[in-house]
């Protein structure tokens, strides 16, 4: 296993750097392009690809796993992946709403050990290593963050751009459990729970893929939280369909599962 610590520098460097090459792009008129998936790409996400892969590629024996990478099944030999989604959140980029992320993970035979959620437009980050906890860092300040106790009066976290019918109907089931729903984009939603500044987020959908939930995985669970799919199943990694097809749930606390 590669050295986490050393790991957590890399993905910080390259989330700097590739910060500022997509908010340069940000700040333009740019061109929005559409993968075979029907999914927007831009050169914001491309370029963000090349500078984390160029930071990456020094680890030995360490596949690299990526949205805007072919993938490639030789993967599945490796006990070491880093999974990486270089801007989650492509709707809203292309949305300027400034709800969007990098997201990097290292893996270890399926498991998360190391993440990273950089917000390239609050110039902050979050970040957990197994066993270490979740922090938060921002202006230069590092917080170590945790989940909320909150059983009633929660705050729900819904998708800014992708909520269905299902989701709502949890809030309009638990409505006197609520006190007010958010409306984010991408992972913005994990680093919320995991700094108690949301309690919930439950996504009935088919259409995510492991580098959009591993980092938020391992944050949330980090910072004391539950990170499972609606089915109640714990995340594995590096699988061969990296499709996540019982979507996801994220939770302050245990107790709170019976919105489900």
């Amino acid at each position: 296993m590669n050295d986490l610590h050393k790991i957590l520098e890399a993905f910080i460097e390259a989330g700097k750097e590739a910060s500022k090459k997509i908010l340069e792009i940000y700040n333009t008129d740019f061109e929005v392009m559409i993968k075979d998936d029907s999914s927007p790409v831009t050169q914001a996400d491309l370029n963000s690809d090349k500078i984390i892969f160029s930071h990456l590629s020094i680890f030995p024996n360490t596949y690299y796993l990526s949205e805007e990478k072919k993938d490639d099944l030789k993967r599945l030999d490796y006990d070491e992946v880093f999974i990486v989604d270089p801007l989650d959140g492509t709707s809203d980029f292309v949305s300027k709403d400034d709800s969007f992320s990098i997201n990097m993970a290292y893996c270890y035979k399926g498991e998360p050990y190391v993440a990273l959620i950089y917000l390239p437009v609050y110039d902050s980050y979050c970040y957990a290593i197994k066993g270490e906890g979740s922090y938060l860092v921002k202006d230069g300040n590092i917080e170590k963050i945790h989940v909320s106790s909150r059983v009633n009066d929660l705050i729900f976290l819904a998708s800014k751009t992708h909520e269905n019918q299902k989701e709502k109907d949890i809030y309009l089931k638990h409505a006197d459990r609520f006190k007010s729903i958010l409306y984010l984009g991408a992972s913005i939603k994990g680093i919320y729970v995991a700094s108690s500044l949301g309690d919930c987020s439950i996504r009935y959908t088919d259409m995510t893929k492991e580098w959009d939930v591993c980092a938020m995985d391992l944050i949330v669970r980090e910072a004391g939280g539950i990170f499972l799919d609606t089915k109640l199943n714990k995340f594995t990694y590096n699988k061969k369909d990296v499709y996540n097809h019982d979507g996801y749930v994220m939770l302050n606390r245990k107790e709170n599962l019976d919105l489900l």
